[in-house]
């Protein structure tokens, strides 16, 4: 059995779905690789306008896989499993697609940092996210320390990471966590709900929003890229379609593959 699926779903949707049974997704070896090449296909594909996260167990993934992790106490095999994460890391930090985690059961650790490398955050009702590294005796990994507070702030983000906290439900909404609270069984379908909607916005103004919130920290550098930016907006076939939309008094069509 594949640890990774891909569904291709209408408008350009696509949903990668874990199942590492074995291991309850955990983000080994095995599942990295396998999501890499994934990942990697569908940020290629120009036909690709949005990725949906999930797992098809009852788990997101419990994180890091401890079974495999009794020869990280040598220096040599601790900075080669760092490297092999890092890889996916860097990949989806640098994703210009719209990614939505579609989150039931428990996203723990390493899997917690996979969630945050989307952009929107559904979450079953009885669904956890947690980041227990101190209880363990490890340092947050997996891109933790930037994505963490850059959904959250550093506030909260310093007391989720020292006090290994675990949230659900209001409190993830509450702190900005989540995006979308909603019952277990309806998760799958507000996932792609949310999906449609970013399905049927211009990728390109997407793509470049993405860019610039990562950017955010400081103004005069936002500024330097809305210079580059809006510009390319202006001369897209997509501003176009926009404003003959509003002209028109119709709702726009970004989309190529929509008649």
């Amino acid at each position: 059995m594949e640890l990774v699926n891909v569904e291709r779903h209408e408008r350009g949707i696509a949903r990668v779905v874990m199942n590492h049974a074995a291991a309850r997704n955990a983000l080994g070896e095995d599942l990295r690789n396998a999501l890499l090449p994934v990942f990697q296909e569908l940020f290629d594909d120009a036909g690709t306008r949005v990725i949906v996260l999930a797992s098809a167990l009852k788990d997101f993934s419990v994180g890091g896989d401890l079974s495999r992790m009794d020869t990280l106490s040598d220096p040599k095999n601790g900075r080669r499993r760092i490297a092999s994460a890092h890889k996916l890391a860097r990949l989806l930090l640098a994703a210009e697609i719209p990614m939505i985690a579609e989150v039931r059961g428990h996203a723990v650790g390493a899997g917690a940092g996979l969630v945050l490398f989307c952009d929107t955050i559904v979450m079953g009702e009885t669904a956890s996210i947690g980041f227990p590294f101190p209880r363990v005796g490890l340092a947050p990994d997996f891109a933790i320390g930037y994505t963490l507070p850059k959904r959250i702030g550093l506030t909260k983000a310093r007391q989720a990471l020292l006090y290994s906290r675990s949230y659900k439900g209001a409190e993830a909404l509450d702190i900005g966590l989540a995006d979308d609270i909603v019952a277990d069984d309806a998760v799958a379908e507000t996932a792609l709900q949310r999906a449609r909607e970013l399905a049927a916005l211009p990728s390109l103004a997407l793509s470049l929003t993405k860019r610039m919130l990562e950017l955010s920290d400081d103004a005069l550098t936002v500024l330097d890229f809305e210079a580059t930016a809006q510009p390319v907006c202006f001369a897209s076939d997509d501003f176009q379609e926009g404003l003959a939309a509003f002209r028109e008094k119709r709702k726009p069509n970004f989309d190529p593959s929509v008649q």
